[in-house]
């Protein structure tokens, strides 16, 4: 029995891993050799935390922490770098979800490092790198030292160097592996239809396309493409020495940064609250609008917004001022696959005996590499716990309003999600390091 994964970002490689480690046969194609430019996991890093007001994200994130510090495969490209938080009280709903996570760790016998303390002047003091911050005296600052990123791009890197090394498993890239449709046959089984005109097929058939699911097959307005907005900065050889360890530092009204790239001394920004996304018609459905991503590596001038350059400045001058007038470079779009409550979904489709799919990263998806592929498994299997069955499941909101991201109550939001043909665009000649 053979597993077909189309698909090899975070979802399918973690599936397939987990297959051969099994002892089972698998198949992955993607249009692009890992680490593909579509994929999100295609970045410098990703937050890894624990803190969910919900107790089944926070068993998931326990869970896959502890893969992250003992997996072999895994723990090469994860750091143990620590997270600071910092939100307005103007944001209460990010706040209310900060604090039920901090509870809720606690209250599984996690989290006893957890700080909470007040003031700029206390948070350089512990942190001497944060030493010029401008952070109100009277701000709450939360510090888990327990979090930490993966660098994403070399866990894909990582994961699929395994997988292509292994007898049990066929690659397929390319045209021959760029999947643009689902083939059902007379007894309900299916193929999948590649760019080469060639149809592979398999005994189980796993979509695993994030954002771009929506191109391959209907998902009945269940999952919205959303772009969120990453930049760069360039450190010296001093400047990267300096910063090199720092935490993660996310201001919920402005943005996060991370540490330094350790091989190009890269750090990544991010913008947060403001989101895009891209409009169209419904390819399997004329009544229906849903939102699909366009690509950096086809659109190379889908940077950032230039009227988020001063929040950029703004978010580094609060922080580490002697960054803030270092030039963005690499700026991009990164396309999540987007969904109502940001569970995933990962089910059987309707209509096919043999056809599976499992999507709605929700931004939050990155985190749960280690073992998200064993729930995946699962399912496919019949053998998934019922209460994770439910909140993945299959549930069609055909003539339903299309979901748009920033309504999410975890979120911090400044206006609705703009459809990217309203976007100016900052321009960059600087081509990315990734």
């Amino acid at each position: 029995m053979v597993t077909l994964i189309v698909g090899c970002g975070v979802f399918g490689l973690s599936t397939a891993l987990e297959l051969v480690r099994e002892g089972h046969f698998v198949h992955i194609i993607d249009k692009y050799e890992p680490p593909s430019p579509w994929s999100a996991a295609n970045d410098f890093n990703k937050i890894v935390r624990c803190e969910y007001n919900d107790p089944i994200h926070l068993k998931l994130a326990i869970e896959a922490l502890y893969a992250w510090r003992s997996d072999p495969i895994y723990q090469k490209s994860f750091s143990e770098c620590g997270r600071i938080l910092v939100t307005p009280l103007s944001h209460q709903n990010r706040i209310k979800f900060e604090m039920q996570g901090v509870e809720m760790l606690k209250s599984v016998g996690e989290g006893g490092k957890y700080e909470i303390f007040k003031g700029g002047d206390l948070l350089g003091k512990k942190f001497p790198f944060l030493k010029d911050n401008s952070v109100a005296s009277n701000q709450e600052v939360k510090y888990n030292p327990e979090s930490g990123l993966g660098v994403s791009m070399q866990t894909l890197k990582d994961v699929y160097n395994y997988l292509k090394n292994h007898p049990n498993v066929i690659c397929t890239f390319g045209d021959s592996g760029d999947v643009i449709g689902i083939k059902k046959y007379s007894d309900g089984s299916s193929g999948v239809i590649t760019k080469s005109g060639y149809v592979h097929s398999a005994s189980n058939i796993l979509i695993c396309a994030g954002a771009n699911t929506g191109s391959i097959l209907t998902l009945e307005n269940q999952q919205s493409a959303t772009g969120l907005y990453v930049t760069h900065i360039q450190l010296s050889n001093n400047e990267y020495n300096y910063y090199k360890d720092i935490p993660i530092i996310y201001d919920a009204e402005l943005g996060y940064f991370f540490p330094p790239d350790s091989k190009t001394k890269i750090m990544k920004v991010c913008l947060s609250g403001v989101r895009v996304k891209r409009t169209v018609t419904d390819p399997f459905d004329k009544n229906q609008d849903v939102s699909l991503p366009r690509f950096h590596n086809n659109y190379p001038k889908d940077t950032i917004p230039k009227d988020s350059i001063s929040t950029l400045r703004e978010l580094l001058k609060k922080y580490v001022p002697e960054l803030a007038d270092h030039k963005f470079i690499g700026s991009k779009i990164c396309w999540i696959g987007d969904r109502e409550g940001s569970n995933f979904l990962i089910d059987q489709v309707p209509g096919y005996n043999n056809c599976y799919i499992a999507t709605g990263d929700s931004g939050h998806a990155f985190k749960f590499f280690p073992i998200i592929g064993r729930y995946i498994i699962q399912r496919v299997q019949g053998k998934l716990d019922e209460e994770l069955a439910s909140i993945w499941k299959w549930k069609s909101k055909t003539n339903t309003e299309m979901f748009d991201g920033s309504n999410a109550s975890w979120r911090v939001t400044k206006s609705g999600t703009l459809d990217i043909t309203k976007v100016d665009f900052l321009i960059e000649n600087e081509i990315s390091k990734l």
